[in-house]
C-alpha cells in the first residue's frame, strides 16, 4: 500500500494509521462522494482470517441491542491482490486514537476515576452484545478500545498534513513503509476493536488473552467461557487508573512465570477452593487440594 494508491477503483489512500503484525490501517477518501474510510489490509500470508470469520457471524445474528455501537462493524469487506499475493481488506468507519494512547497524554498517565466508570461502561454494553452474539472477544485492552471521533474535520487535517508535511518513510526492497499518524480530536463514544482473537461459542479450552489480563482458568488449561472477558474489563480498570500492573506475572530474571502470577492473585483474592482446584491437574502444581 502507498499513500495516493487507488484502490478498488474509489477508495484513495491519504495516511497510514497503524500496523500489527497482521495488518495495516490507512485513512482513505472514497473518490465518489468524498467520505473518509479507514483500511484494514491484512497480510498476503494470513491463511485464516478469524476477524472476518466473526464478522460474518455477527452480520449473520444481526439484531437489536444498544451495546453494538460499542463494537466496531465493518462496511465491507473485498479482496486486493497485490505483489506478494492476497489481502482480505475491511472497510470500516474512522475512528480516533486507543484509550491507551490517551492515557499516555494525561498527567502521571492515569485517568480520573468519573471517566474511567464511562469507559468500563461503555465497554461492558459492548460486551454485552457480543456475549448476547455467543462471541467471547478474549483480547481486551485499552490498545483494543479506540475512541469515537465527534468532529470529522480532524480526516480533512490529517489529509492536508500528509499532502504538506509527508510523514517520514523508507524503501525496503520494493515496498515503501509509512509512519504511521494517530488522530487527536474530540473524543466520542468508545468502540470495541480487534476481533481478531475472538471465538464464536460457549466453551473453549487452550491459551488465550494477552498474558498479564490471562483469567486463572486459561493459565492453568481449564475451560473457559465469556467469563474471561470480565476478568479482563477488571484489569483494566486498574490499569486506567494506576501506573504499574495489578499482578506480578515475571521473574526475578525477568522471564513470565506462571507460579508468580497466581500467586499475585492468590495473595489479593485468597486461596482458590477445592471445586476450582479439580478442574484442572495443572492445579496440583501450585496448591495442595484440600488446603
Amino acid at each position: 500500500m502507498r499513500i495516493g494508491q487507488v484502490i478498488q477503483g474509489n477508495y484513495q489512500v491519504v495516511a497510514k494509521l497503524d500496523y500489527g503484525t497482521t495488518s495495516t490501517v490507512w485513512l482513505s477518501r472514497d473518490l465518489r462522494d468524498d467520505k473518509f474510510w479507514v483500511l484494514k489490509v491484512h497480510i498476503s500470508t494470513l491463511k485464516h482470517n478469524q476477524e472476518l470469520l466473526v464478522s460474518k457471524h455477527l452480520s449473520d445474528v444481526n439484531f437489536d441491542h444498544a451495546g453494538k455501537k460499542h463494537v466496531r462493524q465493518f462496511q465491507q469487506t473485498f479482496k486486493l491482490n497485490g505483489p506478494h499475493g492476497e489481502h482480505d481488506v475491511f472497510v470500516m468507519r474512522p475512528l480516533g486514537m486507543s484509550l491507551r494512547t490517551l492515557q499516555e497524554l494525561q498527567k502521571d498517565k492515569v485517568f480520573q476515576k468519573d471517566l474511567v466508570i464511562g469507559a468500563l461502561d461503555q465497554t461492558l454494553l459492548g460486551l454485552d452484545y457480543l456475549h448476547d452474539a455467543n462471541v467471547i472477544h478474549t483480547d481486551i485492552h485499552s490498545d483494543n478500545l479506540l475512541i469515537a471521533l465527534t468532529d470529522d474535520s480532524i480526516l480533512s487535517k490529517v489529509e492536508d498534513n500528509e499532502f504538506h508535511r509527508p510523514s517520514a518513510r523508507k524503501c525496503v526492497d520494493d515496498t515503501v513503509i509509512h509512519v504511521s499518524q494517530y488522530m487527536l480530536g474530540a473524543a466520542g463514544d468508545l468502540t470495541i476493536c480487534d476481533l481478531g482473537q475472538a471465538r464464536i461459542g460457549e466453551v473453549y479450552r487452550g491459551n488465550a488473552m494477552p498474558v498479564p489480563y490471562r483469567a486463572p482458568e486459561v493459565i492453568l488449561d481449564m475451560t473457559w467461557d465469556n467469563a474471561v472477558d470480565i476478568w479482563s474489563v477488571g484489569l483494566l480498570a486498574w490499569d486506567l487508573l494506576h501506573q504499574e500492573g495489578l499482578f506480578r506475572i515475571y521473574d526475578q530474571s525477568q522471564e513470565l512465570n506462571d507460579a508468580h502470577h497466581l500467586a499475585a492473585m492468590t495473595a489479593l483474592l485468597g486461596p482458590p477452593p477445592d471445586i476450582f482446584l479439580r478442574r484442572s491437574d495443572e492445579t496440583s502444581k501450585y496448591w495442595k487440594k484440600g488446603k
